[in-house]
């Protein structure tokens, strides 16, 4: 599947792989910089993803391995999952998010690159809708916090 839209996010989400492949430590400004933009980017590019059909129970199965990051003292976090209803904060890990992110991309990528586009389209769009999305707003919220507050 070939738009404009896909193929933007699909060198976002290159350039995202790459960056935690590259890097397996954060631990200064500018890495925590570099990661807020590029899952800032992620998300809103993937909010422009066009709708597809794929039966699950069809999607070619992809493994491959997860790299190991270290994100240092900045890594446990507290959040509320869902703002709409009194909860306890419970706490976050930023890894987790960088890795939740990088795994379910990370299979998109390789999907499209066997010729499966409409598969990674979808995987990318659901994945936004129930896994890595929520990841990627915890990020955020959180790399915000190490940035500016």
């Amino acid at each position: 599947m070939q738009s404009q839209e896909v193929e933007a996010f699909r060198v976002l989400a290159t350039a995202y792989c790459d960056f935690i492949d590259s890097s397996r430590s954060f631990d200064e400004e500018e890495s925590f910089k570099k990661l807020l933009r590029i899952i800032s980017q992620l998300y809103t590019n993937a909010l422009d993803l066009p709708e597809v059909e794929v039966e699950e129970e069809h999607l070619p199965d992809v493994d491959f391995p997860l790299p190991e990051v270290d994100i240092k003292h900045h890594n446990v976090y507290t959040e509320i999952f869902d703002p709409y209803h009194a909860e306890t904060p419970v706490n976050g890990c930023l890894d987790d998010d960088i890795m939740g992110i990088y795994s379910d991309l990370k299979k998109g990528l390789l999907l499209y690159e066997q010729g499966h586009g409409i598969e990674a389209v979808w995987e990318w769009k659901f994945g936004l809708e129930e896994h890595w999305g929520e990841h990627a707003t915890s990020a955020i919220r959180a790399l915000h916090s190490i940035k500016f507050i």
